[in-house]
């Protein structure tokens, strides 16, 4: 057999932008952490080429690149337009500007309403954002997904 033929590969996403990065970080202000973002990018350029590099080697094989950095980067920058209320603050919480200090656990605070938040926790999206990046890599375009998303990979 020819094993998988048919590879996403998802890249880094703005991990200076989780509430953990963005409490360890307080020189940033209201900002995400800007070097850990930068390694994210940096990695995610050498995938990306990786990925090119691959898809050319391989004949017969398919490799996708999920760019969930883009994906969750919008989602913060753009929070209100998702129909979240916060972008930056973990719903599950206990101490941190952001509610990035210390992990979630049963001693936590939660906010009302999960869906309203991007991040769950200090490290993880949370569901309602979890959704709307799943929903992006099944039909979005080739900004979200390249060459094509899933949906169309599922037709090759």
């Amino acid at each position: 057999t020819l094993g998988a033929r048919k590879i996403i590969v998802v890249n880094v996403g703005p991990v200076g932008c989780i509430p953990y990065e963005r409490d360890l970080n307080p020189t940033a202000g209201t900002s995400c952490a800007s070097r850990p973002n930068q390694l994210a990018q940096l990695f995610n350029t050498e995938l990306r080429n990786l990925i090119k590099e691959l898809t050319t080697s391989l004949k017969g094989s398919i490799f996708m690149y999920a760019d969930v950095y883009r994906i969750v980067d919008d989602m913060i920058q753009n929070y209100r337009a998702y129909g979240f209320d916060s972008g930056s603050f973990a719903c599950c919480y206990i101490a941190g500007s952001f509610g990035g200090l210390i992990p979630c656990g049963p001693s936590s605070k939660v906010c009302l309403d999960r869906s309203k938040y991007v991040f769950w926790d200090p490290f993880h999206p949370s569901d309602a954002a979890n959704v709307i990046i799943a929903k992006r890599l099944l039909d979005g375009d080739s900004n979200d997904v390249f060459p094509i998303n899933i949906r169309q990979l599922a037709n090759v």
